[in-house]
């Protein structure tokens, strides 16, 4: 009996700091003041190219932070990145460590249960990629008996993992940290194909033409959005707003031409198709 007494009364206590800590005036931020301050703080993953990374200079580019900060200059305050592994990311924005993830997060019906995301600002699909001196793999089935990479936790990881039991294909799913590795691991032959969101295969194609290929159809519909906390959905009001209003100013195309040499963020198919 002490000891549950004890626990209770330190229940008590915690409760008590916590409502003392809720009423000043440096608590956490509620999705109606998560804007007050000017400040819009961004969990990133920043190994994810050509959406976040780093640069020679080691300064966080790429396409989603020139739209995080288009949006925020849109919203009349200031981006502020915060780094993170893309395992613990959505822990993080949960933990609120942050107020919302820009970091190529694929809006799916999973996803759509447990977050508050925004309209699709960019496209987005998954594909396999190849050596151009390997037999390209078009279909899931090809990948009998081969090792294929994906980023640990991504919609591609969990795809492959769902195709490989459906399908009965006997592959290796070997995982990665980041994309870096996963293609410097094609490159090196460690694994035979890579399997990833379309904007990043395009990315590395575009960067190395001789080397690797396109080799399969998008296998997938998930385009890109804004994810905040389930609770968190008048930012998310205020997010669809500004994404409007950069798609109709040209921004999103200019952003898009320049990180892909074309333009996916007009037209955007929202019927997800999905493997999860």
């Amino acid at each position: 009996m002490k000891r549950k007494l004890l626990g209770l009364s330190l229940v008590v206590l915690l409760l008590s700091a916590l409502v003392l800590t809720g009423c000043s005036s440096g608590g956490t931020k509620t999705s109606e003041d998560a804007l007050a301050d000017k400040v819009l703080s961004i969990g990133v993953d920043d190994t994810y190219l050509p959406m976040e990374f780093r640069d020679d200079q080691n300064e966080l580019v790429g396409f989603d932070i020139d739209f995080a900060n288009a949006l925020a200059e849109e919203l009349g305050v200031t981006a502020e990145f915060q780094t993170v592994a893309w395992d613990g990311i959505f822990n993080g924005l949960n933990a609120k460590q942050y107020d919302v993830i820009i970091s190529s997060t694929s809006i799916t019906p999973e996803r759509l249960e447990g977050f508050s995301m925004s309209d699709p600002y960019v496209a987005n699909g998954i594909v396999i990629v190849s050596r151009k001196d390997a037999t390209p793999v078009t279909v899931f089935k090809e990948l009998e008996g081969k090792v294929l990479g994906a980023q640990i936790e991504t919609t591609a990881d969990i795809a492959a993992e769902k195709l490989k039991v459906d399908e009965g294909v006997n592959v290796e799913i070997k995982k990665f940290d980041g994309m870096l590795d996963a293609f410097a691991a094609l490159q090196g032959k460690q694994i035979d194909n890579v399997i990833t969101d379309i904007g990043v295969a395009m990315y590395y194609v575009a960067q190395n033409p001789d080397l690797y290929v396109v080799s399969s159809d998008v296998l997938t519909n998930e385009p890109i959005g804004i994810t905040a906390r389930l609770a968190d959905t008048a930012i998310t009001e205020q997010f669809n707003e500004a994404i409007k209003a950069l798609q109709e100013s040209g921004k999103m195309t200019e952003i898009s031409m320049k990180w892909f040499g074309q333009d996916m963020t007009k037209d955007i198919d929202t019927e997800l198709i999905v493997i999860e």
